[in-house]
């Protein structure tokens, strides 16, 4: 029988993942804005994911008063927290990638400009798999459903399946770079803006394994 601090916490949940897709979807819109040559709408989109990820950290706050207060088994506890925190480390690193956009103006050539929208994409897809794995974990019975459970490790694995996907275009687009004629300086920045960016399907990846042991302690 689930508690009306755990049904609280759950709901808190959803709203701080929902918050978090926020901050990472005004990175993205920051993103294309910039590569369009709007600096004065990239400025405003980025000022929109410094507060979507402020938001994220009073969320996270809640969530840990809560379960400090007595929701769920204290074995849960950690766990509950520890993706919560995962998952706010997200917006932490889209508001990083998109404070470099912002404020350090990276010159990209067009040549590469094809593979990173591509990286962007396929990270915000990733979120939103994540998301819907994490949405599982707060319906009241899917802790005790086979088939729920099953569902969440599948999307778990597809989360791993795209970051490497990211991981082999961040080593060929690396590659180029430090092969091609730009001048070093150059090749410095956009590599630390490249990484910038990748990070951000790192935590992803870190959040979905976070869940997954979730999902391993409740079949033992």
């Amino acid at each position: 029988m689930i508690t009306e601090k755990e049904r609280k916490v759950k709901e808190l949940i959803d709203e701080h993942v929902n918050k978090v897709g926020e901050c990472l979807g005004s990175f993205k819109d920051c993103f294309e804005a910039f590569f369009q040559g709007d600096r004065e709408r990239s400025q405003s989109i980025h000022a929109n994911c410094d507060h979507a990820e402020t938001e994220a950290d009073i969320l996270r706050r809640e969530i840990g008063d809560y379960l400090y207060s007595g929701a769920f088994l204290p074995i849960e506890r950690k766990d509950i927290y520890m993706l919560t925190e995962f998952i706010d480390k997200i917006a932490n690193r889209a508001e990083t990638a998109s404070d470099v956009v912002v404020y350090q103006t990276p010159e990209v050539p067009e040549d590469y400009k094809k593979t990173l929208h591509e990286i962007v994409e396929t990270m915000v897809e990733m979120f939103r798999i994540l998301q819907d794995a994490v949405r599982h974990l707060t319906y009241d019975a899917t802790l005790e459903s086979e088939e729920n459970l099953a569902a969440m490790r599948e999307k778990i694995s597809l989360v791993g399946v795209m970051e490497s996907e990211i991981d082999k275009k961040e080593e060929v687009l690396m590659r180029t770079i430090f092969r091609s004629e730009l001048p070093l300086a150059n090749k410095i920045q956009l590599e630390r803006f490249l990484r910038r960016v990748t990070e951000i399907s790192d935590v992803i990846e870190d959040a979905a394994d976070r869940l997954y042991v979730l999902v391993i302690r409740e079949r033992i």
